[in-house]
This record gives C-alpha cells, sequence and structure tokens, in this order.
C-alpha cells in the first residue's frame, strides 16, 4: 500500500510507475547478454582463422582448410566465460585437430590437440 502511494504520487496522472520500469529493468538487463548460440557464433570465425592459421604452419601448408567439429560454451568460477571450438583442419595429404578457445573475437588462441608420430 505504502509502495503505491509513493509511486502514484510521482505520476501527475496517477497512474503506477512500477509496471513501466519493471518492462525497463527486464529489457535494460536482457540487452547486454548474449545467449550461448549468439556468443559462440560471435567468435566462430575468429576461432578457424586462429587454427587454420597454425595448421598451416604446423602442416607445412599454405592450402589448408579447416571446420568446427564441435563448439560449446565454457564457464569458470571467478573468470569470464569462454567459447571452445574442435577444429580440424586438413590439406597437403595432412590432416590435424585443434582446440581453440575464445574470450572475444579478438583474443583467440589455438592449441594442437593431435599427437605427433616420428616420422
Amino acid at each position: 500500500m505504502h509502495l503505491r502511494l509513493a509511486v502514484a504520487a510521482s505520476l501527475p496522472n496517477g497512474r503506477l510507475l512500477f509496471p513501466a520500469f519493471a518492462l525497463l529493468a527486464c529489457a535494460a538487463s536482457l540487452s547486454g547478454c548474449n545467449t550461448d548460440q549468439q556468443f559462440i557464433a560471435q567468435n566462430q570465425n575468429a576461432a578457424i582463422n586462429t587454427a587454420l592459421s597454425r595448421a598451416r604452419f604446423e602442416l607445412d601448408c599454405p592450402d589448408a582448410t579447416a571446420t568446427v567439429l564441435s563448439s560449446k560454451v565454457t564457464q569458470f568460477a571467478y573468470a569470464n566465460n569462454r567459447t571452445e571450438y574442435t577444429i580440424g583442419a586438413r590439406g597437403c595429404g595432412r590432416q590435424a585437430v585443434y582446440i581453440a578457445f575464445c574470450l572475444t573475437p579478438d583474443s583467440c588462441t589455438a592449441v594442437s590437440d593431435t599427437a605427433r608420430l616420428a616420422e
């Protein structure tokens, strides 16, 4: 009862401000957040390019291509979420698998997930 009177007093027509405020607060909270799928899509090209750059060097093959095999968002306690991609690279008769991690499209790294055998 006290909330209604205090809120109604602030509006000239006596309408409640709370429903409009609740809607605005809800929209504001959702506008800054991506879903996992949006976060994955946002970083995917950077992850592919990072893994492909490493693959072209390690496979000694400038014509290598890369494909995303799987992707997910990894959540850590006390840290930022990051996207994780398993990326297969193939070229010049060789292939390799990389795990790429991205915090943002500008912050990706790729590590080899392929065992190396002596030739």
